[in-house]
């Protein structure tokens, strides 16, 4: 038995802290191909497009650029899921902000 398997593949950049890819999000796609599909006279623009992104293996965000996308091959990896217990920084445990005092 043969049976054929289909590359699968994903467009993404490269984490700038610790070099793992960051698989795209729907917007920034769109975002893509809505300037790939414009004139060539706007090719600087799309050049100079920002995003930020956060990394699913480190946890940090920074910024990359239209230019930074690559393409890779594979699945993306699955985002860590947090801790569900864990309190939001900045709050306590009753829902109630700590002060700079106490």
């Amino acid at each position: 038995m043969t049976q054929d398997t289909i590359k699968q593949s994903y467009r993404g950049v490269l984490c700038l802290s610790c070099r793992q890819p960051i698989p795209l999000p729907a917007i920034v796609l769109r975002m893509e191909s809505s300037t790939q599909g414009e004139e060539s006279g706007s090719l600087q623009e799309h050049q100079t497009r920002v995003f930020s992104l956060r990394c699913r293996s480190c946890d940090r965000e920074k910024p990359y650029r239209a230019t930074d996308i690559v393409d890779f091959e594979g699945a993306p990896k699955p985002r860590l899921s947090r801790s569900g217990n864990a309190p939001i920084s900045g709050r306590q445990s009753g829902g109630q902000f700590r002060t700079a005092n106490g």
